[in-house]
Parts: C-alpha cells; sequence; structure tokens
C-alpha cells in the first residue's frame, strides 16, 4: 500500500509580520528583534531558548500558523495575529527569562502566564476555545472569571486548587488549553563537563536573558519617545496595549536586565567556536576482519583569532586581565594572537597553543582600523574572532565568522562601532 505523502505547507511568518501588526506597534518593533524558525519538532508555536545563538526565537509549525490543523482550526488573519501577539506577551512580560517560583511545578506555573496573557482586555476578545481563559475548563473554573491579574495570583489560586485535587494541574493531561510550547522559560543552564570553561553555569542563557530584555526595552522606548537614533522620529504609540500591561513591561525592561559576567560570557563564545579537527586512528582489530583498522577520531578544538588592538589608548589593565583569562580558556584551545592598529603585523601574529601559558605584552603602538584585523580573519578560516579594543574607529566590514567585542568602561562610550555584535565591557 503507498503511503499518503503529507503537503508541505508553504508558510513564512516573517513575510507575514508586516500585515499582521501593523496596528500593533510595540509587537510589531519586538517581533523585527526576534529570529523566527519554522518546525515541526512543535505542534503549535512558541518562545523558546537558543542555546546554540545564545538568543530566545519564535519556533513555529507552518501547519498550524496557516489554519491547515483541523483539531486547533485557526479563524483566519485575527487568529494568526492572536497566536503572534500571545507569544510576545511571554517575551515582554519576563515569562521567557524567569519563575517567579522555583519550587512551584511548571505546569503550574505554565498555565498561570498563560492566563495572565489570555485575560488581557485586547486579548479575551478573540481568545479562542482552546486556549486557556480564567472562568472556563478544569484549569480556569477554580480561578473564577478574575481577569488582568498578574501570573503569580493565578499560580496562588492554582496551587490552592492543587493543594484540594492533587493532580489536578500536574501530571498527566494537566496541559489542557494549553497550546503553545513553553520550553526553556526560566531553565538553568545544563552543567559542562568537568574542566571545560563556563562548567556548571550557562552563560548563553545570560546572553539571551539580556538580549531580550534589550530588545523588550528598546521597543517600549519607540513606543513612548521615538527613535533614539533619529531625532525626527515621532513616537509610535502602544496600540491596544493596556495601561496595565504597558506598566508591566516597562518594569520588566527597566529591572530585569541580567549583569553579564565577561569571563562566563567569554568562555561561552570559546565553546560555542569550536571546530571539528579529525585525524585518522587505529582502532582495535576485529577478529572478522584480518589486518589493521582504520576510523576517524574526532577532537573538538577551537580556532579562534585574538586581535589585540596595540593604540596607546587601550589600557594596560584591560591586556592583562584578557591574558590572564586566555592562559586559562588555553587548556581547551589555540589562539591566534593577531596585534593590530592601521594594519595587521604580520611578523608579530603568533599562534598560542594549547596548553601554553603567555605574558601580556604590547607590541605596538598606533592608530586603528578594525577592517585590517577582519580581512585577515576572513582570509584565515577561523570559527570565533575577538576584538580586544578601546572600540575607537569606524564600523568594520562583515566577518566570516562569530565576532566578538572586550573593551573597557572608557570604551563603552564608542560601542556603535560593533552594531548590532556583542560587546563586552569590563568594569
Amino acid at each position: 500500500m503507498m503511503m499518503r505523502e503529507e503537503k508541505k505547507v508553504d508558510y513564512d511568518l516573517d513575510m507575514r509580520i508586516f500585515q499582521l501588526l501593523q496596528d500593533e506597534p510595540f509587537f510589531a518593533l519586538l517581533s523585527r528583534q526576534l529570529n523566527k524558525r519554522p518546525t515541526t519538532s512543535v505542534p503549535t508555536a512558541g518562545i523558546k531558548f537558543n542555546k546554540d545563538d545564545a538568543c530566545y526565537e519564535i519556533v513555529y509549525n507552518p501547519k498550524f500558523m496557516a489554519g491547515l490543523n483541523p483539531e486547533l482550526p485557526l479563524n483566519g488573519k485575527i487568529q494568526e495575529k492572536w497566536v503572534l501577539m500571545h507569544e510576545l506577551y511571554h517575551a515582554s512580560l519576563g515569562h521567557c527569562t524567569y519563575r517567579n517560583q522555583d519550587k512551584v511545578p511548571h505546569e503550574i506555573q505554565n498555565i498561570g502566564m498563560d492566563m495572565a496573557i489570555n485575560s488581557l482586555t485586547n486579548m479575551r476578545e478573540h481568545c479562542p476555545k482552546w486556549a486557556i481563559m480564567p472562568g472556563r475548563g478544569k484549569h480556569g473554573t477554580p480561578i473564577g472569571q478574575n481577569f488582568e491579574m498578574a501570573s503569580e495570583w493565578y499560580i496562588n489560586k492554582l496551587l490552592q486548587d492543587e493543594e484540594e485535587n492533587p493532580g489536578k494541574h500536574t501530571g498527566g493531561g494537566s496541559g489542557e488549553g494549553q497550546f503553545d510550547d513553553h520550553e526553556g522559560f526560566g531553565n538553568p543552564g545544563e552543567p559542562g563537563e568537568d574542566g571545560e570553561p563556563g562548567s556548571g553555569d550557562c552563560p548563553e542563557k545570560d546572553i539571551a536573558d539580556a538580549r531580550l530584555a534589550e530588545a523588550v526595552a528598546k521597543a517600549a522606548q519607540e513606543c513612548e519617545y521615538g527613535d533614539p537614533d533619529n531625532e525626527k522620529s515621532q513616537p509610535k504609540g502602544w496600540g491596544n496595549v493596556s495601561q496595565k500591561a504597558r506598566k508591566i513591561i516597562k518594569k520588566y525592561a527597566n529591572s530585569r536586565k541580567p549583569v553579564l559576567d565577561p569571563k562566563k560570557v567569554l568562555a561561552s563564545f570559546i565553546k560555542a567556536s569550536v571546530a571539528a579537527e579529525k585525524k585518522t586512528s587505529v582502532t582495535k582489530r576485529n577478529r572478522r576482519l584480518p589486518g589493521k583498522k582504520f576510523g576517524r577520531r574526532v577532537n573538538h578544538r577551537a580556532k579562534i583569532g585574538v586581535s589585540i588592538d596595540q593604540s596607546g589608548s587601550v589600557s594596560d589593565q584591560l591586556l592583562g586581565k584578557v591574558f590572564d583569562w586566555l592562559n586559562e580558556f588555553a587548556k581547551f584551545a589555540s589562539f591566534t594572537v593577531i596585534p593590530f592598529d592601521h594594519r595587521v603585523f604580520e611578523e608579530k601574529v603568533y599562534v598560542w597553543q594549547k596548553g601554553q601559558k603567555r605574558k601580556r605584552e604590547r607590541v605596538l603602538c598606533g592608530g586603528t582600523d578594525f577592517d585590517a584585523p577582519t580581512e585577515f580573519v576572513n582570509k584565515g578560516n577561523f570559527d570565533g574572532h575577538l576584538v580586544i579594543t578601546d572600540m575607537m574607529a569606524g564600523k568594520p566590514k562583515r566577518s566570516n565568522c562569530q565576532r566578538m567585542w572586550l573593551t573597557d568602561e572608557s570604551g563603552e562610550r564608542w560601542k556603535e562601532a560593533a552594531g548590532t555584535e556583542k560587546v563586552l565591557v569590563l568594569k
């Protein structure tokens, strides 16, 4: 019997954003700063933490969003917009980056968060019957029709009901009414292997949390005051976002920005830049196969370019601290140290071999041009590029690999040179 081939759905959320959110400036501004990824690994949609890219992204099932799922039918453009706004509310109310009560079961926190969103004034009218809403369904009945309460309020009510009816909101079947994916909300990072940089921490999560808080703050600022980079820009307005929701969003944006540890972030950058280095090796002889048997052994080692700005305004303290860290990270990776000012001095370039110790040194002193080390790294097939600098130069050309910047407090004023790339500031 021939298997029926499933029809592929042609649905691009990026192409639909403008049409769906043209009357919702806050959500339109926020959505532009988030990646959108189609996937069949989730049945509907969700906001997820992407550890590889150290960010949060909107994931969505194209079949669901296109309204082709017979079990969860969407009612055209209105319901597409509602689902998208639901996910963006999770991002802008801080649900992704923290959990209010660590000892509360995740199922109950997820239900409470959904109720806090779906009961908002601009969400109630078009809330589908299959979504959670205070006052209906097994989760909503004990809550009553109490709308626009904080997620903590709903969570506490659900906990009280769970005490009287064990298993009602947790365990099998507890997800009734939860249509979206909450995986990764507030979860700590997985411990690393013993001895790896950043072991036991998740700096990628810290970076993602900071990026999301910055994205929410930027969208809120444009709604209130206009684009700070454009003097002629006018405030965009908040659309249908209620005054109560605006206060919560601005409070989250202003108070939930994590303080990043530059050393942990640098360790994360090194781990993310690892490339596979294959070597032929002889394996144990197999009785069935006479003679030697050759296989592949894969050692993971990062090829990372460390460009060190040699201009006189780069402080000795910054260089000293970075060399201390690189001495630690040299246990796991080799670095190519690239001294530069307005050009790369190739005769001074050296490979800092894995396991070596090096002393801080300044070999040149001059002006700064970021295009020079970028071109050197682009030609060298590197996996990552760290630029240690005072940031006092123009924006460089595009890097072919992941690039990150490290500066001190005086250089923070000029971090616009890095564009959207990550800048670590050593306090």
